[in-house]
């Protein structure tokens, strides 16, 4: 990664809201999952409240991108982080050091989801406003991420202990304050507002805008191939990492606290380790090849989580272990597909447009989620723990296979045109 980007102060207050921000959150993130488990001991419940936080971010995404490309982005994301962090220290006010319900618990979830549907969008657009060279991009995207993981790592270590020593409650306290500091650092951010403009704003202007975006989407093959089957991998693969895994260690492995912790921690040192090698990685590999062997590893690292939870050890321990070491290897593979994808359309999308055509994707990337947690958390009440895992790796190796068919026909088929044009 280059110096120039480390140089650019705008960059780096927009890396350190997101990392306080990220730790705040997976705070939060990590005491809701321990309270909910050891209250309801249900999977499918557990899987609900995720799917609360993703359902109102895949409704209202699409929509956000071209509020995003109308909008100063810069005022609406410390705008955002303001109503979210107000929120959270209302809700601390109202209930004191009590024990909240499950209703609070959902209701939290849905109104930060809903927040969250502005977040990724408005930090897509930023990076190719504060730079402009390619490798400058994919480096951006890289540290980006790195941060975010890193905030990660430290945000399950503090949700455990602020939420075993004080308290769910508490756990609401730390996200809200991390919320208003981000926003607080984020108003001396300086970037470019050229997407704002004194075109008049209709309703018809947002519905041309927006079907603008799906159509050009729809009109490139490569481009909504690729979207196709990070849909379809997203959904198995969060089904069985955000509801599988943890339900597994929890119920049937039976571990602490800390080993439950060990669980965030292990993928996002997998997501630091893939991004700080993803360049290495895309300067060997194009798009293409990238993704077919990333989803591959995927797949092989999901068929073999399945053995391992067939029960064939019978150290409860060394199978948890196991688990993690491939859940690395999962961290590693997921986030080289994302930075990819992600520095693709930066590339190709001119930055005016980037808001709603990148939240029509991540929307259509982030509806996939919910139904995977709905059916995993069905999924592993049902059968046996092994088996969920075990259609995770037949569909997700499926996929790898069908877009190498497809990256071959084009390949041959450019080549017979290009012989036609020679003859």
């Amino acid at each position: 990664m280059g110096n120039s980007i480390l140089q650019n102060k705008s960059f780096i207050i927009l890396l350190l809201a997101k990392f306080i921000s990220s730790v705040g959150t997976f705070v939060q993130s990590m005491a809701f999952a321990l309270f909910v488990i050891d209250k309801t001991q249900s999977s499918l419940l557990f899987a609900t409240v995720l799917m609360t936080a993703l359902v109102p971010r895949v409704l209202l995404s699409p929509f956000c991108g071209v509020i995003i490309d109308w909008l100063d982005r810069k005022k609406l994301l410390v705008t955002l982080d303001l109503i979210s962090g107000g929120l959270l220290v209302a809700i601390v006010l109202l209930f004191g050091s009590g024990e909240i319900s499950m209703s609070v618990i959902y209701g939290v979830a849905f109104a930060l989801g809903i927040m969250s549907s502005f977040d990724e969008p408005i930090v897509m657009t930023l990076i190719p406003s504060l730079f402009k060279d390619s490798k400058e991009i994919n480096a951006a995207n890289s540290l980006n991420m790195i941060v975010l993981a890193l905030g990660n790592l430290i945000g399950p270590f503090l949700g455990v202990f602020i939420y075993t020593n004080y308290g769910i409650v508490a756990t609401l306290l730390v996200n809200g304050v991390s919320f208003l500091f981000a926003a607080l650092i984020q108003m001396f951010i300086v970037i470019s507002t050229d997407n704002v403009s004194d075109e008049k704003r209709t309703v018809s202007k947002f519905r041309s805008d927006f079907v603008e975006g799906i159509r050009y989407i729809w009109s490139n093959n490569r481009m909504k191939t690729i979207l196709l089957c990070i849909i379809i991998q997203n959904c198995f693969f969060n089904g069985a990492t955000q509801v599988g895994i943890p339900f597994v260690s929890r119920v049937d492995l039976q571990v602490s606290n800390t080993q439950f912790a060990l669980i965030e921690i292990v993928v996002i040192l997998g997501v630091i380790f893939g991004a700080v090698i993803s360049g290495g990685i895309q300067k060997k590999l194009n798009i293409d090849r990238l993704f077919v062997v990333m989803i591959s590893i995927i797949g092989i690292s999901f068929l073999g989580i399945s053995i391992v939870t067939f029960g064939i050890l019978n150290s409860v321990q060394i199978t948890f272990y196991l688990i993690l070491g491939f859940y690395l290897v999962l961290g590693i593979s997921s986030i080289n597909v994302s930075i990819a994808f992600q520095s693709e359309m930066q590339k190709e999308i001119d930055n005016k447009y980037l808001g709603r055509i990148s939240s029509i994707a991540l929307a259509l990337i982030m509806a996939s989620v919910p139904i995977g947690q709905g059916i995993y958390g069905w999924l592993f009440e049902m059968l046996p723990s092994s088996v969920p895992f075990i259609i995770s790796a037949v569909f997700i190796i499926l996929i790898a296979v069908s877009y190498g068919q497809f990256i071959n026909k084009n390949q041959t088929r450019s080549r017979g045109s290009i012989h036609e044009t020679t003859l």
